[in-house]
């Protein structure tokens, strides 16, 4: 009677924790590694996200991503930025590019280094193809 008595003292503990743990979970996405690269001694970091499927901007499509990045639980942007807002106004503002490989351009919500700041930085892309998907069939 005792040994059921604490299970069901455990069970009362762990489930209202683990609802709240879950509510504060991340959305899914792809965590960012460091360090990430000063560009130009500016606002601006640069990473190499591993996203598979998730397209960039390029010339000819200046807005057809639709990657979003987060600093901790915060979405930052506006995302598709020129490159002299994300150098010089920063705060957040990003654009996402394909320069031979993809390449992101971000910088910080308060335009501190992401790699001193404590923060976790992730990408998330909703329309990201799946590019394993017609191996699947």
């Amino acid at each position: 009677m005792r040994v059921l008595l604490a299970v069901f003292a455990l069970l009362a503990i762990y489930v209202p924790a683990a609802l709240v743990l879950n509510m504060l979970s991340h959305p899914e996405g792809t965590i960012l590694s460091g360090p990430f690269v000063r560009y130009a001694n500016s606002n601006a970091f640069i990473s190499h996200p591993v996203l598979p499927g998730a397209i960039a901007d390029d010339e000819d499509h200046r807005e057809q991503s639709t990657l979003a990045l987060y600093e901790d639980e915060k979405l930052l942007g506006p995302a598709h930025s020129a490159n002299v807002d994300v150098q010089i106004g920063g705060r957040g503002h990003y654009s996402f590019w394909r320069h031979g490989s993809n390449l992101l351009l971000f910088s910080t919500s308060d335009n501190s280094d992401p790699n001193t700041n404590g923060r976790t930085y992730r990408v998330s892309d909703p329309k990201a193809r799946d590019p394993y998907q017609a191996q699947r069939r």
